[in-house]
């Protein structure tokens, strides 16, 4: 059985690499400590859905980053973070699991994420994630790039 995100992937000729979790992750924290192989702390991106106005728009970032809404302001205007009820009616998925390859809502990805060789992210199951090549991303995913994110101390 694939996951939803594989077929994205195989179609746009994508190489991938699936992760398999030993216990359902919510957190990046989670993501490192349950896989069941080798991989970068430092690779790990989440997806965080806003509520702009009447809108949603679905955030990536690194995962020790977090939004910076005062530079978010400036680039979206007034935006809060969706609910758990909300994140899961907009994509299907649990908060903590969202892929943002299968997204109906717009993408718009922190721009320290290009810098990154690999992109480790939800696959829409708790499970399992997904590593591509960041210079892959541009082939399975419409986004535009801004600077909305704050290193955590």
């Amino acid at each position: 059985m694939r996951l939803p995100v594989e077929e994205l992937l195989i179609e746009a000729d994508v190489k991938y690499r699936i992760i398999e979790l030993e216990a359902r992750a919510i957190s990046v924290d989670d993501v490192i400590e349950y896989s069941k192989e080798s991989i970068n702390p430092e690779e790990i991106c989440k997806t965080i859905i806003v509520k702009q106005k009447k809108r949603y728009i679905a955030l990536f970032l690194r995962g020790a980053d977090q939004i910076d809404f005062k530079k978010l302001k400036t680039v979206i205007g007034k935006s809060s973070i969706a609910s758990r009820e909300k994140v899961r009616e907009i994509s299907g998925f649990d908060a903590g699991a969202v892929c943002p390859l299968l997204l109906g809502v717009p993408v718009m990805v922190d721009k320290r994420v290009l810098d990154l060789e690999k992109l480790n992210f939800g696959s829409g199951n708790h499970l399992y994630g997904v590593e591509i090549k960041s210079g892959a991303l541009g082939r399975v995913l419409e986004y535009l790039v801004a600077d909305f994110a704050a290193e955590i101390q």
